[in-house]
């Protein structure tokens, strides 16, 4: 089926190339008594200043959707992922937010592998500091001066609901994840 182009970020670079998010669908076969349509597949594009696609990152190529319990196989349309921040990051990888599992995905910009994902069912980080252990339906992950990554994470998973801004001192090599500042 054809992808759609979606608002939640785009990144102008110096440049004059982009980085866009849209998504994509397909139909599978999940053991249902009918093909389900899987919809909101994130697909990340960078364009050079020529609108020459550099990279087309599709996150059925690089994650499997059964890997993720919090999402319901069952029903007969499937939303998989709700992208809704793009990051540059410091060392120009790029950094997701898939608001629909509560992760943080930092993706190699050239290849296209996943580094890392922090929070979620494929959680490789160890929260510190945080009495709420994480983060979850997040929005507007970035990178900040200081190294620190902050976000806004909704709550609406957390009891009781809360809603917060968060500071997080990330340590890549032993995957922690400090809350310095909420």
């Amino acid at each position: 089926t054809e992808g759609k182009t979606d608002y939640h970020d785009i990144r102008l670079l110096d440049d004059g190339g982009y980085i866009l998010q849209c998504y994509d669908s397909t139909w599978v076969d999940m053991g249902a008594p009918l093909p389900q349509l899987v919809r909101d597949i994130l697909v990340i594009q960078e364009f050079n200043s020529e609108h020459n696609l550099l990279l087309n990152w599709n996150a059925m190529d690089y994650l499997s959707i059964e890997d993720y319990p919090n999402i319901n196989l069952t029903l007969p349309e499937i939303t998989f992922m709700h992208g809704n921040s793009i990051e540059i990051d410091s060392d120009n990888n790029l950094l997701l937010s898939n608001r629909v599992s509560n992760e943080v995905l930092k993706i190699n910009r050239v290849t296209g592998e996943i580094i890392w994902i922090m929070g979620g069912p494929l959680n490789e980080f160890t929260f510190i500091d945080d009495p709420l252990n994480g983060f979850n339906k997040q929005h507007d992950v970035r990178r900040i001066a200081n190294g620190n990554i902050t976000l806004f994470d909704n709550g609406t998973q957390h009891q009781p609901m809360i809603s917060r801004a968060v500071e997080y001192a990330i340590d890549e090599t032993n995957k922690t994840a400090r809350l310095v500042w909420e």
